[in-house]
């Protein structure tokens, strides 16, 4: 199931995909109520014992969709 993203989640998504596995710190311009939608629909998880997150299968998978 698909879930409505703003401006701001596409941009994230598309930044933690390019930061590849090692994942990054989500920067302050994204909320988080933002952040916490992403996790919650397993958009993107957070790496065990640190403060970077990366983009999920499911999350890419949802990227690529709005390029349709």
């Amino acid at each position: 199931m698909a879930i409505r993203l703003t401006r701001n989640q596409i941009r994230l998504l598309k930044e933690l995909t390019a930061a590849g596995e090692h994942g990054q710190t989500i920067v302050a311009l994204a909320s988080s109520i933002e952040v916490a939608h992403l996790i919650g629909a397993q958009y993107i998880e957070r790496l065990p014992r640190t403060k970077l997150y990366v983009i999920t299968e499911r999350g890419r998978v949802a990227l690529g969709s709005m390029a349709d």
